[in-house]
C-alpha cells in the first residue's frame, strides 16, 4: 500500500515499484534488442517528449530481464538533492538486498554537499558481482543544479557491473560530449520511439481490436508521427463512423498536435465523465476517498470506470487503489479547469488540502493550500507541524515558505527568519543575505509601534539568524559570540524558529566537523564563553544537547578531562534528540567518554562505554553508528599492541588506501593510515595520509589536518628520517599551540612522547631555530599529559620498554631466546603475517636490518 493508517512514509513505496501496465502493450522486439545492446555501455538514454511509450517501454523490458532491477518513478518534488539520493538508495536496496554497508552511506548526505554520499555509495557498488540496472523514469523533471552534477560524478566514476537507464522528454544540458566519444552511452530517441506501420496495425487490430482500413491506420500514423500516446487517444475517441479520414489539418509541432489530440479525446467523453477529470485534474495523485472529497459522492466509482477505460491513469500500487494523471493529460485537464473557472479551481485545492489534512497527510495538505493560495490555512497548519518539523529537510521548508507573499511572511516574523534560516541550510548565501537586511529594514521601519515582547521577539529571531551565519558560513567566532548575546538578551527563553532537518552525516566528533579555517583561533576565554552562551540560549527549547557534547570535546583536546567528562555524561542524559536522531549526541559522548577512561588505563570501563552505545546503535537502527564504534573499539586493541581488531575492521568494511575519499570519511581513514602504518604497508600509508591532508584543509577541519601530520611525523621517524619527523611535528605543534590542544598529541602514545623529548632536547641545543616556534612551555605541557615533563634527562631517556609497544617488546624478548618465528607464533597465538609486521616494525624503531642487529641494539639501549 502506498499509505499505512493515514501517515505518509517517508519513502513513497510506489515510487520505486516497476509501473503496473493496465491494458495490453504492442510487443516491441526492435526496442528491447536495442536496450539489451545498451547493456554494454555505463548509460542508456530513453529520450523522447511525453506519450511515447517510454515507461511501457523498459517496463516491458525489465520483465525480460535476469539481473536485479531498482526502479524509481521521479516527480517534481524530487527536486531535492537528500530526497532524490535518499530514493535512489532505496530502489538500488530494493533491487540487491540490503546490507550494512549500504545503509551506512546515506550518513554521508548532506544539503549542498554530495561528493561524500557518491564516493560511499560508489565503493559499495564496486563490490557487486552481477550486473545491477537501475532505471530513473521521468528523468526530466529533475533541474536541480546539485541533483544534475551529483549525477554526472556518479556516471562518470560508474563500475562496470551497474548500468543507468534514463527515460526523460528532454536530455539538453546533461548530456556530455565526452561521455559520448568514450563510448560510455546509448541512446534511444523519438525517432526509434515512433511507432512503425506494423506496430500501429498491431494496436489497433490485437490491442483495441477495432477493424480499420490499412489507409486508416496509415492516416492516423500519418497524422501523430508514430506518437504513441496520440495513437491511443484516437484510438479511445473513435467511433468506427466517424473515421473516413479527418478534415483537420495538422501542423507538425508536437505541441499543437498533443494538444488537439487531448482536445478531441476530452470532449469525445460524455459530460459527468469530462466534470469529474477537470475536478480530480488538481490532484497529485488520487485514491477513491480522496476523488470523492474532490469530486462528489460518486468520485469513487468515476475513478473505477476511468481505470476500465485505460484512460491515461498510471497505477501506484499493485493493488491498484491508488492512481496518477498522465502528466500529458493532467496538465491539459489543469489548464482547461483553470481557464473554465479559477474561483472553482482554488476550491477544489481547498478541499483536497481539508481531506488531506483530516487524513494527516500534512505535506500534501500544505502543498494543496499553497496551490490554491490558502496561505492562512498554511500557516495554522505550519504552526501545528511545529514538532513535527524536526524530521523534514530544510529544502522542502524552504519550498513551502518561498511560496507564502513576502508580505504574509513578514507579518509572521518566526515564519520569515525560519525562511532565512532554510537559505542557509541551502546555502543561499546571499538571497538569505538579501532577506536579513530587508529584515533589517522592516524593523527600522515599524518597530517604533511593536511592543516591547514583539520587539525583542523580532531581534532575538534576527540575531540568531546571524549568529548561524557568522559562524557556520562567515566562520567568524568573535562575531557569532555577539550575536548570540544579543540573540539571548533579546528571547532569554531561546527562539521558536522551526527547526527541520539538516540531514548532515554521523560525525564521531561534533567539534571536529566545525568548520573552521586553519590558523584563525579562537581565545579560550572567548570560545568557552560562547559554548556557554550557546547552551544557555538552546536549553529552554531543549535542543542543547549537541552543544554540551561539543563543548564537552573542546575540554577534552586541552585535557581538561573532568569538566570535559562531566559535560558528555551531561550530554548523554539530555533528551532533545530522543526521537530524531539520538546517535548524533551519544555516538560522540560515548566515544569520548570512553577515551577518557582510556586515559585511566580503565581499558574495563573504556569498552563498557562503546559496548552501550553499540547496543543503542543497534535498536535505533543506526547503521552509520557501527564502523565508528568498531574503529574505535579496534583503535584501543591497536594501542595495546594487538593489531587483529585493526585488521579485521579494515577488512569487514572494505576499506582500501586507494578509496576514493571526502571530508565527511576522514575519521575512518586518519585511522587506516595508522592501520596501514603498524602493518608495515608505510608506503601506502603515507600516500593515503597525503591524499588526506589536503581534503582536511580544504575542508576547514583544523584538527582533521593535526591528526594527520601527527601521524606523518610518526612515519617518518619509523623511516629513519628523524630530522623531518621533528620539523613535521613542529609544524602540528604551530597550529595546536594557540588552541592549547593536548590530547591530538597524547593519544597517539609513547612514540609521539619520544618525538617531543627529542624535539625538546634539540631546541635545548639549538638544533632547530625558528622565531616562530612553538613554546616549550607549550611541549612540555602536552608531555605531562603523558604523565611526566621534560625537565629530567633521565625522563627523556629512550627504553626498550617505552620504544616498543606491549606485542612488540613481547616479540623482542622471545627473539632475544632464540625462538625461531613459528614457535613465536605458537607461544603468541596469532598468525604469522602479525608476527612479521611486528618483527619489521621493530627493526624499523631499532634502525636494523636483520634479527642479529635488532637484539645488539636492543641490548644497547638496555645498558
Amino acid at each position: 500500500m502506498v499509505y499505512e493508517n493515514n501517515e505518509i512514509p517517508f519513502l513513497l513505496a510506489s515510487k520505486l515499484n516497476r509501473p503496473q501496465s493496465l491494458y495490453q502493450s504492442v510487443p516491441r522486439p526492435r526496442l528491447l534488442a536495442q536496450l539489451h545492446e545498451g547493456l554494454k555501455h555505463k548509460a542508456a538514454f530513453v529520450t523522447a517528449p511525453a506519450g511515447y511509450g517510454k515507461t511501457t517501454l523498459l517496463s516491458d523490458w525489465t520483465r525480460h530481464l535476469e539481473v536485479p532491477v531498482g526502479w524509481l518513478s521521479l516527480d517534481s518534488k524530487d527536486n531535492d538533492l537528500i530526497r532524490f539520493w535518499n530514493y535512489v538508495t532505496k530502489a538500488i536496496e530494493q533491487a540487491r538486498g540490503v546490507t550494512d554497508s549500504l545503509h551506512t552511506t546515506s550518513a554521508a548526505l548532506s544539503p549542498g554537499q554530495y561528493e561524500p554520499f557518491i564516493v560511499a555509495l560508489l565503493n559499495e557498488l564496486n563490490e557487486l558481482n552481477e550486473t545491477l540496472v537501475l532505471i530513473l523514469d521521468d528523468w526530466h523533471v529533475i533541474h536541480n543544479a546539485d541533483i544534475l552534477e551529483s549525477v554526472s560524478y556518479f556516471l562518470e566514476y560508474l563500475p562496470s557491473s551497474v548500468h543507468l537507464c534514463f527515460a526523460s522528454r528532454s536530455i539538453h544540458g546533461f548530456l556530455k560530449s565526452r561521455w559520448i566519444s568514450r563510448n560510455w552511452i546509448h541512446e534511444i530517441t523519438t525517432q526509434q520511439l515512433c511507432f512503425d506501420l506494423q506496430e500501429t496495425l498491431k494496436l489497433f487490430q490485437d490491442v483495441e481490436k477495432k477493424e480499420l482500413q490499412r489507409e486508416q491506420i496509415e492516416g492516423i500514423l500519418y497524422q501523430t508521427e508514430g506518437w504513441v500516446t496520440g495513437i491511443k487517444l484516437i484510438s479511445l475517441s473513435l467511433r468506427a463512423d466517424e473515421w473516413a479520414g479527418s478534415s483537420k489539418h495538422i501542423q507538425s509541432s508536437h505541441e499543437r498536435v498533443e494538444s488537439f489530440l487531448l482536445e478531441e479525446v476530452f470532449e469525445s467523453l460524455g459530460e459527468p465523465l469530462r466534470q469529474f477529470l477537470l475536478n480530480v485534474s488538481i490532484l497529485q495523485r488520487m485514491n477513491g476517498p480522496l476523488c470523492q472529497a474532490v469530486a462528489g459522492e460518486d468520485g469513487a466509482v468515476k475513478l473505477a470506470e476511468l481505470a476500465k477505460l485505460n484512460l491515461f491513469l498510471i497505477p501506484l500500487d499493485e493493488e491498484k487503489n491508488w492512481f496518477r494523471l498522465h502528466h500529458l493529460f493532467g496538465e491539459f485537464l489543469l489548464k482547461h479547469q483553470q481557464r473554465l473557472d479559477p474561483a472553482k479551481t482554488a476550491a477544489l485545492f481547498r478541499a483536497a488540502a481539508a481531506w488531506c489534512e483530516s487524513q494527516e497527510m500534512h505535506e500534501e495538505a500544505v502543498d494543496y493550500y499553497l496551490a490554491g493560495a490558502c496561505y492562512t490555512d498554511v500557516i495554522r497548519l505550519l504552526e501545528q507541524m511545529r514538532s513535527l518539523m524536526i524530521r523534514r529537510e530544510f529544502s522542502t521548508m524552504r519550498d513551502w515558505l518561498s511560496a507564502i507573499p513576502e508580505e504574509l511572511l513578514m507579518r509572521h516574523p518566526y515564519l520569515y527568519f525560519s525562511y532565512i534560516f532554510s537559505l542557509l541550510w541551502a546555502q543561499e548565501l546571499e538571497l538569505a543575505e538579501r532577506y536579513l537586511q530587508l529584515a533589517e529594514q522592516h524593523y527600522d521601519a515599524s518597530s517604533a509601534s511593536w511592543t516591547k515582547e514583539e520587539n525583542h521577539r523580532y531581534l532575538g529571531y534576527l540575531y540568531y539568524v546571524r549568529n548561524f551565519k557568522a559562524t557556520q558560513y562567515d566562520m567568524d567566532m568573535i562575531k557569532g559570540l555577539e550575536y548570540i548575546r544579543l540573540s539571548l538578551q533579546y528571547s532569554p527563553t531561546g527562539t521558536d524558529l522551526i527547526f527541520a532537518s539538516p540531514h548532515m552525516p554521523l560525525a564521531p566528533s561534533i567539534y571536529r566537523s566545525y568548520n573552521g579555517k586553519r590558523g584563525q583561533h579562537l581565545p579560550r576565554g572567548l570560545s568557552d564563553t560562547f559554548f556557554l552562551s550557546m547552551i544557555e540560549f538552546m536549553k529552554p527549547m531543549g535542543l542543547q544537547d549537541s552543544v554540551v557534547v561539543c563543548y564537552g570535546e573542546l575540554l577534552y583536546e586541552r585535557n581538561e578531562l573532568k569538566q570535559a567528562e562531566d559535560y558528555f555524561r551531561l550530554g548523554l542524559q539530555g533528551r532533545s534528540q530522543a526521537h530524531y536522531q539520538p546517535e548524533k549526541v551519544y555516538v560522540p559522548a560515548s566515544l569520548f567518554l570512553s577515551r577518557i577512561s582510556q586515559s585511566r588505563q580503565d581499558i574495563s570501563q573504556a569498552e563498557k562505554w562503546l559496548e552501550e552505545a553499540y547496543r543503542r546503535a543497534l535498536e535505533d537502527e543506526a547503521k552509520a553508528a557501527l564502523i565508528l564504534l568498531d574503529l574505535e573499539m579496534a583503535r584501543m586493541r591497536l594501542n595495546a599492541g594487538d593489531l587483529s581488531a585493526a585488521d579485521e575492521w579494515k577488512n569487514r568494511y572494505r576499506l582500501a588506501a586507494d578509496d576514493p575519499v571526502s571530508v565527511y570519511q576522514l575519521f575512518v581513514y586518519i585511522f587506516l593510515v595508522s592501520v596501514l602504518m603498524e602493518s608495515g604497508n608505510a608506503r601506502e600509508a603515507w600516500a593515503l595520509s597525503e591524499r588526506l591532508l589536503p581534503i582536511a584543509v580544504k575542508g576547514h577541519r583544523p584538527m582533521d589536518a593535526l591528526d594527520i601530520q601527527v601521524l606523518q611525523a610518526m612515519m617518518l621517524r619509523l623511516e629513519g628520517k628523524s630530522q623531518q619527523a621533528l620539523l613535521k611535528l613542529e609544524e602540528a605543534l604551530k597550529f595546536a599551540e594557540p588552541d592549547d590542544y593536548i590530547r591530538v598529541f597524547v593519544d597517539k602514545g609513547s612514540r609521539v612522547a619520544e618525538l617531543l623529548t627529542d624535539y625538546v632536547q634539540h631546541r635545548q641545543r639549538g638544533s632547530i631555530r625558528d622565531k616562530n616556534a612553538p613554546s616549550l612551555s607549550y611541549v612540555r605541557r602536552i608531555l605531562s599529559g603523558f604523565g611526566g615533563t621534560a625537565e629530567s634527562p633521565e625522563q627523556g631517556k629512550i627504553t626498550l620498554e617505552n620504544l616498543l609497544t606491549p606485542r612488540e617488546y613481547a616479540v623482542f624478548r622471545y627473539m632475544e631466546e632464540g625462538m625461531d618465528n613459528q614457535a613465536i607464533v605458537a607461544a603468541l597465538g596469532f598468525g604469522m603475517g602479525t608476527l612479521k609486521a611486528h618483527i619489521n616494525r621493530i627493526y624499523s624503531k631499532l634502525q636494523a636490518k636483520n634479527r642479529v642487529e635488532a637484539i645488539k641494539r636492543g641490548k644497547e639501549i638496555q645498558g
